[in-house]
């Protein structure tokens, strides 16, 4: 935690960002090599930025803790079958859900910062080369020696679904409460934060900790699984986006009509969480905060090619409407337009992704 001496320096900097080391130490009555070692301090919490003491940023960044990993997609040329050798199509490419959401959430405009881990592996490689590519900062996150990075295997049915899936996050591991607690300048400088659901308890609990009554707290908990795992920190959370079942993990009550998802969301809304929206897939989404209650649709996708992805887009496009204060009506239109956006393509992120596609997929559904 930031020390009283490390805030009284810290303002000093902001007031004068080129001050030498020995003004501040006579200016507070200390050594220069006190006034050192609070900066070294500083800059490892994250509160400031490389040499000439600059002040972490104060923008609408966000901040994405989570996977990034190697997707492997098989998409079958026959009908599956068990115990069998599968002639196939198979592509790869930099995915992981905290990954596309992020990436996704840049797309649209955003800037945002990334908390991650991964090997010096050519995996890892590729994963460098990708947020390099589309503008995220890295320097947070951490390459682990001799680690394998993350790999996602998925086997597609002919309905371009996932039929099974094989995945290997134990790289995930190296992101501890330690490195949390180090980062928590980034994190309470951050518009919000957005946390993958496969993090370690502690490592969750350390963000809800360094994040409370600062940094609003975002989740996707992915899987019925990750929602049992997740739901003693509901309280905690700005927001969390669902599908049918996670909810009915979440709130320990069946979720499936729309009373009973009403029921669910309100429950879960009682025990402190701000707001929720649930996936439903090709029946659209509800969205529910303390005075809203809202359910919406866009016509049936009939040019589907891959599911994966879009629960991320959904999320992504969620973030963006939140940090740009849109109202909640567009923002959710913004969010089903992205899952669209998203099945249309083969990969987990549409390379066109953008707000302007959005607005074209909302104007689309809108046309009578």
């Amino acid at each position: 935690m930031m020390t009283n001496k490390e805030r009284e320096i810290l303002e000093i900097i902001k007031e004068n960002p080129s001050i030498e080391q020995a003004q501040i130490a006579e200016l507070l009555g200390v050594t220069r090599s006190t006034v050192a070692v609070h900066i070294s301090s500083l800059m490892k919490q994250g509160y400031l930025l490389g040499k000439g003491y600059i002040v972490s940023e104060e923008d609408d960044y966000i901040v994405g803790i989570g996977a990034s990993n190697v997707d492997v997609y098989g998409k079958s040329k026959i009908p599956l079958r068990k115990h069998y050798d599968h002639p196939a199509d198979i592509t790869s490419s930099v995915g992981g859900v905290m990954h596309n959401i992020i990436t996704n959430f840049t797309l649209f405009g955003g800037k945002a910062k990334m908390i991650t881990a991964y090997g010096d592996d050519s995996y890892g490689k590729m994963i460098e080369e990708d947020y390099k590519n589309n503008g995220i900062d890295l320097s947070h996150s951490l390459k682990v020696k001799g680690a394998s990075s993350g790999v996602f295997i998925q086997l597609q049915d002919e309905d371009n679904d996932m039929y099974m899936a094989v995945c290997d996050m134990s790289v995930l591991e190296a992101i501890t409460p330690d490195l949390i607690y180090a980062k928590q300048g980034l994190l309470a400088g951050a518009k919000l934060v957005v946390i993958d659901p496969s993090l370690a308890d502690q490592t969750i609990e350390a963000v809800i900790d360094v994040c409370k009554g600062k940094t609003p707290i975002y989740i996707d908990p992915i899987s019925d699984n990750f929602a049992k795992k997740v739901a003693p920190y509901v309280k905690d959370f700005e927001f969390i986006k669902p599908n049918r079942s996670e909810l009915s993990c979440l709130a320990g009550e069946k979720a499936q009509t729309a009373g009973e998802i009403e029921k669910a969301c309100a429950k879960l809304l009682r025990q402190g969480l701000k707001k929720i929206l649930i996936s439903m897939s090709k029946d659209g989404i509800f969205y529910m905060d303390e005075k809203t209650k809202k359910f919406a649709s866009f016509k049936e996708e009939k040019h589907m090619v891959n599911a994966s992805g879009a629960g991320d887009a959904l999320m992504a496009a969620f973030l963006y409407g939140e940090v740009m204060g849109l109202p909640i009506t567009e923002t959710i239109d913004l969010g089903m337009a992205a899952g669209i956006a998203a099945i249309r393509c083969p990969s987990a992120i549409n390379e066109n992704m953008s707000i302007g596609l959005l607005q074209q997929i909302i104007k689309e559904n809108k046309e009578i």
